[in-house]
């Protein structure tokens, strides 16, 4: 008999611990060690347990896999990503900084003069920020410059316009004067609003179109001031510890399609954030660009490059000027930059930061602003130009950019351009696929000399424009363009 076949049982008089066979349980046998008669139902047990069977395996799942952490969820309502119109640094709004209120926290370390920036924790029920003292706060700042922001900034998608040029060549008087003109032409005549984003930002531009248009002397010959190199168009900031950045001070508006646009419900996100600058033509000469004055960096993110280029400037041109016009800027001594060589130093720029090859062409819209037309334009019999050239109503009572009709005038200039300029022509083409050549007149006028006053040098006197002769030829149209080929619906177009 094997030990698989026998049971323990123990004796009930002196706890021995017996082996028995297993088929005499139920019946009562002796103890070997005291010999007392025992029942064998007391306990029932294998001699030799077997192994008992383990507990049942409790399967435990794996953990999921991680799933990669996602970026911050952008509040509804704001883009995805922002562009800093002062910096041009691109960062995901929930990172955009507020600018604290109280009257003691101004000691922000890059804007000495500003509130501390800062990344809110706490929000009224109206979502404004409240500082450390408690204060509510409305204004936010770029998390790279601290410079300040509008708030249509990371709201619209921002379309920048880089108007470069020579010194001299009149980019003050074409953008003070393209504005004006945008304001009245893009709600009447287009149905599309054109207000300022940040009325304090734009001050400097108000000045200008107040100086030119609502001046209360129509009569008294009035000038815009030369750009300077400093001064009141730029902002200096402490970018790190003792290292200072002059920046251009970023003109800012807002665009959006009022109601009787034909894509007013179309277009789900109907409105635009529209930034230029000021730029000193200096600022565009060869070597002028450092890390600590990057102010033409905008043209690396701009939408689309507006070229002035001043046809009084040139040579060729002022020959061909000579007993048809008794205009100041022809007959005088003017200063003369090599145009060409501008255009020519902004492509290499391009070029250099964005990795664009020799041989590519940039796929934005260049531009070339053929200023003062009122001035030139007999020298090279070109023809009268008014709104309605390429401004056709339609049955709504808003108009139409006739693209094809502006197509045909640039081609036109482009020929005149190619016989008495072609460097500006070549230099143009070699870069941008989409060259177009407008001629615009900022002023409609000639300017006079202004009695007692002298220029730089000292011999020849400073012009002013009286503001009753002004009427502007086309000074909208250049940026009309610029909208059309970069908000795409905007615009209604032939």
């Amino acid at each position: 008999m094997s030990q698989a076949d026998k049971v323990i049982i123990t004796c009930s008089s002196c706890n021995a611990r017996i082996g028995v066979p297993s088929d005499v349980i139920g019946q009562r046998i002796r103890c070997p060690k005291c010999k007392a008669v025992i029942n064998t139902n007391v306990e029932e047990r294998p001699l030799i347990q077997a192994a008992p069977e383990p507990p049942p395996v409790r399967r435990i799942p794996p953990p999921p896999a991680e799933k990669p952490r996602a970026e911050a969820k952008k509040p509804p309502g704001l883009l995805a990503k922002v562009t800093c119109p002062h910096c041009w640094h691109t960062f995901p709004p929930h990172e955009t900084k507020w600018v604290s209120a109280h009257p003691s926290l101004r000691d922000d370390p890059k804007v000495p003069e500003g509130g501390r920036r800062f990344l809110p924790t706490r929000f009224s029920v109206s979502g404004q920020a409240i500082d450390s003292k408690g204060e509510l706060c409305t204004d936010l700042a770029c998390p790279h410059c601290h410079l300040t922001l509008p708030r249509d900034v990371i709201e619209l998608p921002l379309a920048i316009f880089s108007i470069l040029g020579a010194p001299s060549s009149g980019k003050s008087y074409y953008l003070a004067s393209s504005l004006w003109q945008l304001r009245t032409t893009l709600a009447t005549r287009f149905g599309i609003s054109f207000e300022d984003s940040d009325p304090v930002a734009n001050q400097k531009l108000h000045q200008y179109e107040e100086t030119l248009f609502l001046s209360a002397g129509h009569d008294k010959l009035v000038a815009l001031p030369k750009t300077e190199l400093d001064g009141d168009l730029y902002e200096q900031i402490e970018i790190e510890p003792g290292r200072v950045v002059q920046l251009p001070r970023p003109f800012i508006f807002r665009m959006s399609l009022l109601p009787d646009h034909p894509k007013a419900e179309m277009i789900r996100k109907n409105g635009r954030s529209i930034c230029m600058y000021d730029n000193a033509g200096e600022h565009f000469l060869p070597g002028a660009q450092t890390a600590n004055s990057p102010g033409t960096r905008h043209m690396l993110v701009s939408k689309a490059l507006l070229f002035v280029f001043d046809p009084t400037q040139h040579t060729q041109i002022r020959k061909l000027c000579f007993g048809k016009t008794d205009d100041p800027q022809v007959t005088s001594e003017v200063s003369s930059y090599r145009q060409d060589l501008v255009l020519s130093e902004a492509t290499r720029r391009i070029r250099a930061e964005t990795g664009l090859q020799s041989g590519q062409r940039d796929h934005r819209p260049l531009i070339v602003i053929l200023t003062k037309y009122d001035v030139w334009r007999a020298a090279v019999k070109g023809p009268s130009l008014n709104a309605d050239t390429i401004l056709q109503k339609i049955e709504t009572g808003l108009c139409e950019f006739n693209v094809s009709q502006l197509k045909s005038i640039s081609a036109m200039f482009r020929s005149v351009l190619t016989k008495v300029a072609p460097e500006i022509v070549s230099t143009a083409e070699a870069f941008s696929e989409d060259v177009t050549y407008i001629p615009v007149s900022a002023l409609g006028c000639s300017p006079e000399s202004i009695p007692g006053t002298a220029a730089e040098g000292g011999s020849r006197m400073s012009l002013g424009i009286r503001p009753k002769d002004i009427q502007p030829i086309w000074s909208e149209v250049p940026l009309l363009y610029a909208m059309h080929r970069s908000i795409p619906g905007f615009l209604p177009v032939t």
